[in-house]
Formats: structure tokens, sequence, C-alpha cells
């Protein structure tokens, strides 16, 4: 609980609106008084998100209407921009270059929808800082009498952190089912000398987006330093393992297909060779994903 709220359980009803008045000049915003006539930072990049927008023209006008939109005028849908990013972490601005990273149009249940992904690569960015990355599901809405049809935001993820370097990794749209369609995101990383490449899929699931798997692509750990004498606990075996990943094509589990992951290489305790299919779970709307397939070290 906050502050006030603390201390309001403890006093009696006759007292509570002037202890209020209070707490509340003690808990309030903490912004020195230096501060206090300084207007708020509103970026292009922070316009209000709208769920239904009036663009006209081609379908490449309304995207670069919707892009200009949500993130001011510079916003390009073939090439990058440059802009600014309010980064409330530290009370900066802080340069970066977005792009669009991902565009794909599917028929989903009879209804024609764009997929969008914007990418943002922090210019300044340390090497452990992911990258960000806005994901968008949009469609056309009815058009009434001779109106053009506003596009409607049917489902978004904003600002997911992926990757290393400030860079989001890679995205590209694949299908996960006959009518399931998800951003496959490949993004890596680097822990303790251990290089991890990753893939995430966020997928569309009743108007919503979700992540409902992430797997490894590869590990190895031939960035670690050797053990030496750092004693009990450490361990420098070597190890090196790719994961092919493939999406099914019949079986599917709430319109899931099943994933087949193979391993190969060489892992801690010999060589890796490995099979498993990973069903989607209905009830828990993701696929089971075993721990082997999301380790970040040697096969238990």
């Amino acid at each position: 609980m906050g502050c006030a709220a603390r201390a309001v359980h403890r006093l009696r009803p006759f007292a509570l609106a002037a202890a209020l008045l209070g707490l509340l000049a003690g808990c309030g915003d903490a912004t020195p008084s230096s501060n206090a006539g300084k207007p708020r930072r509103v970026l292009d990049s922070t316009v209000q998100v709208e769920d239904t927008l009036e663009v006209s023209g081609t379908a490449d006008q309304r995207l670069l209407g919707f892009l200009q939109a949500r993130y001011g005028d510079n916003a390009r849908l073939d090439a990058p921009w440059q802009d600014q990013w309010d980064d409330t972490e530290v009370e900066a601005l802080r340069p970066v270059t977005r792009s669009v990273c991902a565009r794909d149009t599917r028929d989903t249940d009879g209804q024609v929808q764009t997929l969008l992904a914007v990418c943002q690569t922090l210019d300044d960015a340390a090497s452990v800082e992911p990258g960000r990355l806005d994901l968008y599901v949009l469609r056309d809405g009815p058009s009434v009498g001779t109106t053009e049809a506003p596009l409607l935001v049917i489902a978004q993820r904003l600002q997911g952190q992926y990757g290393h370097r400030g860079a989001p990794g890679t995205v590209q749209v694949e299908p996960l089912g006959p009518h399931r369609h998800a951003f496959r995101i490949t993004h890596g990383q680097i822990q303790r000398g251990v290089t991890l490449a990753s893939r995430t899929y966020v997928a569309v699931h009743a108007n919503r987006l979700r992540e409902v798997a992430v797997l490894r692509e590869h590990i190895d750990n031939s960035a670690a330093r050797p053990c030496g004498d750092a004693g009990k606990g450490c361990d420098d075996t070597p190890f090196n393992v790719d994961f092919s990943i493939a999406v099914g094509t019949a079986d599917a589990v709430d319109g899931y297909w099943p994933l087949t992951v193979r391993s190969r290489g060489q892992d801690c305790a010999g060589p890796a060779h490995s099979y498993d299919l990973v069903a989607f779970e209905a009830g828990a709307r993701r696929y089971a994903v075993p721990a082997e397939l999301q380790r970040a070290g040697c096969a238990e």
C-alpha cells in the first residue's frame, strides 16, 4: 500500500480528513519545487493512443498515416527514422532509431488483418540494454456511406524488451496454425560468457497479442572465462548446441500446430541429439515448452 494508505489504517474516523491533507503533501509528487513550473516533456512518439484512426489513400498511405499518428511526422513506412525516447528509468531523452521491421497481411477468420512491427534501437545503449518492440494488428473498419473505412487497432503490444546492445533483434510474421498468425522474434544476449539466441512467438489470439512460446535457438559458452582458481561451483565444461525449430501442419490444439525441436552439437556430457514435440496448452494459452529448451547451461 502507499504511504497515505498505511497511515490512514491507524487513524480514527474523525481525524481522517485532516490526516489525508497532511499525508498528501508528504507523499505526493517528489519533484523539487524548482521544477514545479516546468511543463511535462511530451514527444511526438508519445501521442495519445487511438483505437480508431481516420486515414485515407492507398494501403501504404493509410499505414503511413497510422505511423505518423503514433510516432510523429518523421515516421516512415519504408525507411528508418531518428527520434527521441523519454526513458523514465533514467529520466532523460535518449536518441533512438525506429523502423518498420515486419509487415504482413493475413486472412484470419475471413477478416484481412495487417500485422505490423516497429523496432526501436537505442543509439547510445550499453551492451546489456535490450531494444524495444511495438507490435500491432490492424484492419479496416466498416465504412459509412461514401466515407472511407477507418483503420482499426485490433490489438497491440508496446515496448516489448528483446535483444541486447539496444537492438531488439529481427522480426517476421509466421503462421502457427490455420488461422493463428504470430510475430516471430529472434533475439540474442550474453549472460556471464554464455551466448544465447532465442526465438519468441507473439501470437494474435482473441484480438489480443500474447507471448505463446519462448525457445532457445542456440547456446554456447565459448566466451566464458576458464575457472582457473575460481573454486567449488565453477564449471567451464564447453558446450555448443543448436536447436532447430519447425512448425507442424497438422494436429492443431485450439488452432495451434505443434512445434518440433531438434538439438545438435556438443553438450557438457557429450554429443547433443534430442527431439521434442511441443504442443499448445489451451488452458495456459501458450506452448508447454520444457525447461530443457529454455536453458542457459548444461543439460540436466
